[in-house]
Parts: structure tokens; sequence; C-alpha cells
């Protein structure tokens, strides 16, 4: 029975899921239709994310249908955050010659992606971003959702290292880079990976694009709350995706958020600091520009 050998370990809010819609366009490669099974971390994640996989038959039955691909894998953002427990697993299951890939963004843009995307989507962010902020520590002692983890999922330096000491084969992305030329970035995955990398990928898409907000709180409690008029449009759009990938709800009932406050900037850059400049040492990568 095939397994993977190569993981996508995060970050979160880092175009994970455009990468690995990329990715699986390759005829060479095969990842499960369940991104994020999370099955390394199980015992961290388990009932504070929506879906994980945490039995080993199920996580190696997700890889059924891989016969013939060379390159074989899957995405969960949580192998970075939870390094320690998805590095002790990862050498249990799959050993030191699994090859990880990781892309890196700016943890401040990082931290208010990752809110804002959470008050679209989840009714108990009910907070400013600053606020929530203010609670992540709380939060994550009352194993609230670990997606509102904003500042702590943005502290890369350790797990980067802790990686690159375990593993022999480790290729860190750049997110500004892919965002600007998501072919070149590819390229350097498939060639990663052992596989052509001058197959054709349509690049035309993006998932998850962030930067939207409900138009005010009404609309935001009838699409994220569990009421008659939610229940009532499951049943008129019953295949549809959620209401915030629906272009038309998206359309007319959100808009554009707000950049994020200046101050708050300075603190998070303040808050981050130190481990950026520990994250340049350990990739020799200059990110002077994500202290601006």
């Amino acid at each position: 029975m095939a397994l993977p050998n190569f993981l996508l370990v995060g970050a979160g809010k880092s175009a994970t899921r455009s990468l690995y819609n990329y990715m699986t366009q390759h005829p060479q490669v095969f990842m499960p239709k369940v991104k994020e099974p999370q099955f390394f971390v199980a015992d961290e994640v388990r009932n504070r994310i929506q879906k994980w996989v945490e039995n080993y038959d199920q996580y190696e039955k997700l890889f059924d249908g891989s016969a013939g691909k060379k390159a074989i894998g899957e995405a969960s953002v949580m192998y970075l955050f939870f390094y320690k427990q998805a590095i002790e697993n990862i050498r249990k299951y799959l050993g030191d010659d699994v090859r990880i890939l990781m892309i890196l963004r700016n943890p401040v843009e990082r931290a208010y992606s990752a809110y804002n995307f959470v008050h679209v989507n989840n009714p108990d962010e009910k907070y400013s971003f600053e606020d929530a902020l203010a609670l992540e520590e709380e939060r994550f002692a009352n194993h609230a959702s670990l997606f509102m983890q904003y500042k702590s999922m943005g502290l890369y330096a350790d797990a980067v290292k802790a990686y690159l000491d375990n593993f022999r084969n480790v290729h860190i992305m750049w997110y500004d880079e892919f965002r600007r030329n998501p072919q070149e970035v590819l390229k350097g995955v498939f060639t990663f990976l052992g596989i052509d990398p001058e197959v054709s990928i349509d690049y035309s898409r993006q998932w998850n694009k962030g930067g939207k907000k409900w138009k005010n709180p009404v609309l935001r409690w009838l699409f994220m709350s569990d009421n008659i008029f939610k229940k009532g449009y499951k049943l008129f759009f019953p295949k549809r995706q959620g209401v915030r990938t629906n272009e038309f709800f998206t359309k007319n009932f959100m808009e554009q958020t707000e950049p994020m406050k200046p101050a708050t900037r300075q603190k998070l850059i303040a808050f981050f600091r130190s481990d950026i400049e520990k994250l340049s040492k350990i990739t020799g990568r200059n990110l002077d520009n994500w202290l601006q």
C-alpha cells in the first residue's frame, strides 16, 4: 500500500489550497481529495478543527488510487504549527526520506488574512482583530478553534529549523514569489519532487482568496448561524459550495475589508521581529521587507 513520499506542511493562509490544486493537475502527482488530513498531529487537533484523520487504516486508504504515480503526498498546515509532534510521527510512519514542502508568508500579513478568513466563516469570531489578538492565549487554553491562533501560527523559525534538522529534503517556498510567479514556483516544486517540471498547469484560478467581509452583522448572522435562512439556502443550493464561495452572495453581500491599522501592524512587527531575524539566519534569506 502506498504512503506519501512528500508532505506540504504549511503555513496556513499562505496559498496552500492553490498550491494543492495546481499540484494535483500534474499527471505524475497524487494527493487525496481530503486536503488537510492532519494525521500526524491528530492528537493535537482533535475537536479543535472541523476535519482530521486519526486512524492509520483510514489514512492509508486516502492513497488508494495512487498506483503508478511518482509523487504521492498530502497537505496539512498543522504539521508546521505542531512541528514537534508532526516530525516525530512523520519519521515513525514515513521515515526521514520523505520530502518536505513548506510555503512561508510574512507573518503580519498572514495573521490579518487568517483573522479575516475566520471572521467571515466562523460565528465564534465576534471580536475586532486587536481584541482577538489579545485573546489568543486564552483561546488556546480553552480549546477554541486552532485557526484563531493568528500570531503563534506565524512563528516559523523553530519549526523550520526542526524540519531542516530532521529531514534530508526540505523545499521552502515564499508566498510573495508564489503570488508573483506561480509558474516558476511550481517548476521548482516539480523539480524537487523529481517529476517533469514542464507540464502545463492552469494557473487562472486562485482559491480561498481573502480580503472580504460581510456588509453588516445581520448578514453575517444570517449566513453563518444555524437558522431557518441558512437551512433554506442549503435546500435551495444542495450541491453548491458554501455561501462564502457563492459568487452571487459574495458579490452582493460582501465588501472589501479595511487595511490593518498602522499601530496594530507595528505591534505585530515588534512581536515577530526576533523570530523573523532568526528565520532569516536559518534560511539565508533576507526578510527585511517583513519588518517594514
